[in-house]
């Protein structure tokens, strides 16, 4: 027996074996040059804030960037809560209730703690 008639007879015992190594050889290469050409295809994420600032996301978390940006503080959190005369519940002023209110109706606490302790409980829809 020659060598090709040897690899012939391997190749039919093993042809599913083989097939299937061929599959996984050609998917891996898909799925690499897929995730090669999206790379390039990146457009940074800006990020604006009430002034105009924008901010890159993309060179704020990379490593080849150290340098952290100038303005680095954090906003303040509007803590006060707001109550309407007709009801017993305060809202946050982020809370949709909140923004429901006529603005003659609203009465302003400068905490959640201040308005507890004039007898108003939280609304169900804030958190």
């Amino acid at each position: 027996m020659n060598i090709v008639s040897k690899i012939g007879d391997w190749v039919k015992v093993h042809q599913k074996d083989i097939f299937l190594l061929f599959c996984i050889v050609l998917i891996s290469f898909i799925s690499y040059n897929l995730g090669r050409i999206g790379a390039l295809k990146k457009t940074p994420i800006t990020i604006t804030d009430g002034q105009d600032q924008k901010a890159d996301v993309y060179n704020a978390i990379s490593d080849k960037n150290p340098t952290t940006p100038q303005n680095t503080q954090a906003q303040a959190i509007d803590r006060r809560v707001v109550v309407s005369k007709n009801s017993d519940k305060y809202h946050f002023t982020w809370c949709s209730g909140a923004k429901r209110i006529k603005k003659e109706n609203k009465i302003w606490f400068a905490d959640e703690a201040t308005a507890q302790a004039a007898g108003y409980t939280k609304a169900g829809n804030c958190n």
